[in-house]
């Protein structure tokens, strides 16, 4: 809403960290409409972005190739404390770790899932 995005004002912006590259194409297509999308497919990438992009909501995988998603998120929030972050796991092993953490995060989604559940979840953050 600072008025970077004139093309598309009412697009919310959305960085997905991910990266499984048949994921990332799937987000692309399927949301593609919705949002303005930015992707990155690891944690030093997901910061840069954050700070590039200044995206509205993050989608967070929590398996990365160069760190742990529990650390990244700590990073996030440091860095963006009020973006909200939704995560993605296969793990369902990780949201108690988090809770422990006391690292908000608005929403949590175990794949596989639902692209429209992951919609209804971005259009709910924030």
């Amino acid at each position: 809403a600072d008025g970077v995005m004139t093309d598309q004002p009412n697009q919310r912006r959305v960085l997905f960290v991910e990266d499984d590259p048949a994921l990332r194409i799937s987000y692309e297509r399927f949301f593609r409409p919705r949002y303005v999308m930015a992707f990155a497919s690891s944690g030093a990438e997901a910061l840069a972005r954050l700070a590039e992009e200044s995206p509205d909501v993050v989608v967070l995988d929590m398996r990365l190739p160069d760190t742990d998603g529990v650390e990244l998120l700590r990073r996030i929030r440091e860095a963006r404390p009020a973006v909200p972050v939704i995560i993605t796991t296969a793990y369902v092993s990780v949201e108690p770790q988090l809770h422990v953490l006391d690292l908000a995060h608005s929403a949590y989604l175990i794949k596989p899932f639902d692209l429209d559940e992951l919609g209804a979840a971005i259009d709910r953050a924030g």
